[in-house]
């Protein structure tokens, strides 16, 4: 009746030897990806403050304007080179009257049209109008439907 026993408890240790073998050298293969992963960070981090010192030191205006009026055939800004907005060509095609009210139109909306009618100015550049509100319909995911 002991051999059994025995057999069952020596198989046991012997499983969780080799398990505790792995488990070991799994974390010290992990142990060394690590130590190569800070080695590299504090390479990066050098590495990034040596660029921000170099950074720094070229970005110096005094250096910048010596080496602007070394290089470059630049001369001073005459006044009749300042143009004004409103002076630009308006685009054609596509594009609203400034003055044209809009059904769903937003307050913002309509005195952006209003100032814009007053000063004769194109659009403001990057601004698009909102679209409007009573179009939009939402769909529920779990049954269809719609509301």
């Amino acid at each position: 009746m002991r051999w059994p026993i025995t057999i069952v408890v020596l198989s046991l240790v012997l499983a969780i030897s080799l398990g505790l073998y792995r488990l070991k050298s799994q974390v010290q293969q992990l142990e060394r990806r690590l130590a190569v992963a800070t080695a590299q960070l504090e390479d990066n981090r050098r590495d990034s403050r040596i660029l921000a010192a170099e950074w720094s030191f070229l970005s110096q205006p005094s250096r910048v304007q010596a080496l602007a009026r070394r290089y470059l055939a630049l001369r001073p800004l005459a006044p009749e080179q300042v143009g004004r907005l409103a002076g630009l060509p308006v685009k054609s095609g596509g594009r609203r009257d400034a003055g044209e009210k809009r059904n769903h139109g937003t307050k913002d909306e309509v005195v952006r049209s209003n100032d814009q009618k007053q000063l004769g100015a194109p659009p403001v550049p990057g601004w698009k109008p909102a679209k409007p509100r009573g179009v939009e319909r939402i769909i529920l995911a779990s049954s269809g439907k719609r509301s």
